[in-house]
């Protein structure tokens, strides 16, 4: 009986021992995480440089006078619309016309003294003649010979001088004729007054500004400051939109017209002139607008929504994807944060699985499965 007693027992214990093993066997699997994903999309970006600046006439002059004086008219105003050759302003031209009129003078009295000179001349040549042959016959002398040749070949040289002083007068006629012309601005093409700096009965020095003036016979242009690492995107005959607060609904067209050899001394930047392209519209010089330049620099990247990312530092990021039904760090680098897009240079190849959420709580090889979208 004592060992039927002891039979049973070691057989009860050999049965809870079985069973225990089996239910720790079969105990349930860590359970799968649900996080949101997002599909890595590859992307053919063309880079775009955002600027701004004002806006300016391509071909722009300070007009003034050749000669100082008082200004006696001025026959336009700031912001008005003129035609080639129109009259701008002009000087009082009575000191000026004066002095025209003397080197005038001057030039009649110099050609009155070329032709008393070659009057002399003739006189002096028929009497080197006459004494010529006097002393052929043997009846004037040698020295009277060798006098009236004398006074031939000074009355030569007179004509000479006379010659060159009517020259010397006939240059400050024309410079007097030069200075009284250009007493008068006159518009040196179809343009814009932009600026006036002078009033009438002020005194003027010569080239002193009196008007700065935009033509419109170039195109207007976008004068915008870049960066050293934007400008090495941009070529000549890259096209930009462009928009101003004036017209809050349009945009206008424009390409990179000129690039600056050298950064700016004072900001370190480069600047880079914008042409505009024939537009209907009124725009003023000095309006501010907004250039999206594009360039024609293509980039291979990969493109994710920004909350994907979980840290970086400067261009180094660092992303948690699935793979194989489980949470792996990847270390990426960032190109760009473009709205809500975050482009990637490389860590990630299209098709990649992204965590975009859920991936705080995660360790690296914990199963996960995407939410249902």
């Amino acid at each position: 009986m004592k060992y039927f007693i002891y039979f049973i027992s070691f057989a009860l214990a050999a049965t809870l021992t079985g069973c225990t093993s089996k239910a720790e066997n079969t105990a349930p699997l860590t359970p799968s995480k649900t996080v949101v994903t997002a599909t890595a999309q590859h992307l053919d970006y063309q880079p775009a440089v955002f600027a701004t600046g004002p806006l300016a006439a391509a071909e722009e002059a300070r007009l003034s006078f050749k000669t100082g004086g008082i200004i006696a008219r001025i026959l336009v105003r700031e912001g008005q619309q003129v035609r080639k050759g129109q009259v701008l302003a002009e000087l009082q031209l009575d000191e000026i016309r004066a002095q025209t009129q003397q080197a005038t003078l001057g030039e009649d009295q110099a050609l009155i003294s070329r032709d008393n000179a070659q009057l002399a001349l003739q006189l002096a040549e028929r009497d080197y003649r006459n004494v010529k042959g006097l002393y052929a016959d043997s009846v004037a002398t040698l020295e009277q010979l060798e006098n009236v040749a004398a006074q031939r070949n000074n009355a030569r040289n007179q004509v000479l001088a006379a010659e060159k002083g009517l020259a010397f007068r006939q240059q400050g006629v024309e410079v007097a004729r030069f200075n009284l012309r250009y007493s008068t601005i006159v518009a040196p093409s179809d343009g814009i007054i932009l600026k006036q700096f002078v009033e009438v009965n002020e005194v003027v020095g010569p080239g002193s500004p009196v008007f700065f003036f935009g033509s419109r016979q170039q195109a207007q242009v976008l004068n915008v400051a870049i960066t050293d690492k934007d400008i090495i995107h941009l070529g000549l005959g890259d096209t930009a939109t462009i928009a101003f607060d004036a017209y809050p609904n349009e945009t206008f067209t424009g390409f990179v017209r000129e690039l600056a050899g050298t950064a700016d001394a004072f900001t370190g930047t480069y600047q880079v002139q914008l042409e505009l392209a024939p537009t209907p519209r009124n725009l003023l010089n000095g309006f501010i607008g907004s250039a999206t330049i594009r360039t024609q620099d293509f980039k291979q990247l990969v493109s994710i929504p920004v909350d994907g990312l979980l840290k970086a530092n400067g261009q180094v990021g660092q992303v948690m994807v699935i793979e194989s039904g489980q949470a792996q760090l990847r270390n990426i680098t960032i190109y760009q944060l473009l709205q809500d897009q975050l482009l990637i240079s490389s860590g990630l190849q299209a098709g990649d699985v992204v965590i975009t959420a859920g991936a705080g709580y995660l360790e690296e090889g914990d199963p996960v499965r995407a939410a249902a979208k």
